[in-house]
């Protein structure tokens, strides 16, 4: 089997994505990602710390007003690349070289959905797309798929090069930690846009009716929020935490992963929950049905008719309710935890988050990217 060599192009210094730092800590066979050195470790660590990842998000932030301003998509230009082909990581390319594209929604090649939007930056996206360079389009999900298709609806020079890759996850042995109380844990790098004033409601509300409950929240949390919910012994507020102290201590400890994920297009820490047998309690926005089979690992909220609506701030009883009933369903019901946490992890296993499967994938679309 001939080495493939990739230049996997970012708009960012580094990729701060467990998407990417899979696919290049775990490659396929004979790939070769030849700007990435396994030894140099230090690069592909996802930020766990609160304070790194505010400073990152303003930054970004700053980047996306003055792109915004341009109405520039994320283009790249990749000097001297030494490779077979560009993988662009949610950006562009103005190389003429083969190179293919993944994203997990149809605008996220741009810094935010405005430059998407205007004129310009949609007819750059599209010019981009269409070149003869572009050989693929590597969408995360259905849902991500159906993005394009309704940006660009019959456009065959787009849709024809679109190919669906799920997030691969390397599964690890792992041991549940006893503890005596049940746990239901939320996780989180961003607190509106996952639903973060949400889950403390719902969290403060069942701890009235279930005194022997842990809800433990992990998220750069604002203090406002920090200081309304001092008072509740039952509510654990944690900064952000290592990705190895997620996987070492924090997961294998709980037993419900509550999760609202309003503004996610995919979601990776509801496959890092399901790898440790944890049943989900989420939105059904986006790619969250397909991610749980439709309710098959975890229950879902129905807010698919106008989810927009709930996103940040939105307080919403009926919504909140919603998310109370069906945490409820998995705090009574044992086997039925269980049974939905075994299934999520086979899936994890051997299912859509395989990462043999992803690497099978992933190699097909580079050979078929050099034709």
């Amino acid at each position: 089997m001939k080495q493939i060599k990739i230049h996997l192009q970012y708009p960012w210094k580094f990729p701060d994505s467990s998407y990417y730092k899979n696919i290049l800590e775990y490659p396929p066979k004979n790939v070769a990602y030849v700007n990435y050195k396994k030894s140099n470790k230090q690069k592909m660590q996802i930020i766990g710390s609160s304070k790194r990842f505010e400073a990152m998000r303003r930054f970004k932030n700053f980047l996306r007003k003055i792109l915004n301003i341009l109405q520039l998509p994320n283009l790249t230009y990749t000097l001297n690349p030494n490779c077979d082909l560009i993988h662009c990581a949610h950006c562009l390319s103005l190389n003429k070289k083969p190179w293919v594209v993944d994203t997990e929604v149809w605008d996220r090649v741009s810094a935010g959905g405005k430059i998407a939007e205007s004129k310009l930056g949609k007819w750059i996206i599209k010019n981009r797309l269409e070149s003869e360079y572009c050989k693929k389009i590597i969408c995360w999900s259905e849902d991500c798929k159906k993005s394009f298709e309704k940006a660009f609806l019959e456009n065959k020079k787009v849709l024809d090069k679109i190919e669906i890759l799920h997030f691969g996850l390397p599964i690890k042995n792992f041991k549940k930690i006893l503890h005596k109380n049940l746990k239901i844990l939320f996780v989180a790098r961003w607190f509106d846009a996952k639903g973060g004033r949400q889950t403390l409601y719902v969290f403060n509300e069942l701890s009235k009716k279930y005194p022997n409950i842990e809800f433990i929240f992990i998220c750069p949390t604002p203090k406002e929020f920090k200081k309304k919910y001092s008072q509740n012994k039952q509510i654990k507020i944690m900064d952000l935490v290592p990705q190895e102290e997620l996987f070492e201590k924090i997961y294998p400890s709980a037993d419900i992963f509550f999760y609202p994920g309003f503004g996610d297009s995919y979601g990776f820490t509801v496959p890092e929950a399901m790898a440790y047998e944890l049943p989900i309690v989420t939105s059904n926005t986006f790619a969250k049905a397909e991610l749980l089979k439709n309710g098959k690992y975890g229950l879902l909220v129905d807010l698919s008719k106008d989810w927009k609506k709930y996103y940040y701030e939105c307080m919403n009883k009926d919504m909140l309710n919603e998310f109370i009933k069906k945490t409820e369903i998995l705090i009574k019901d044992k086997k039925l935890r269980e049974k939905m946490g075994k299934e999520a992890r086979k899936e994890v296993i051997n299912g859509m988050f395989s990462i043999e499967k992803r690497n099978k994938k992933l190699r097909e679309i580079y050979e078929e990217a050099l034709k």
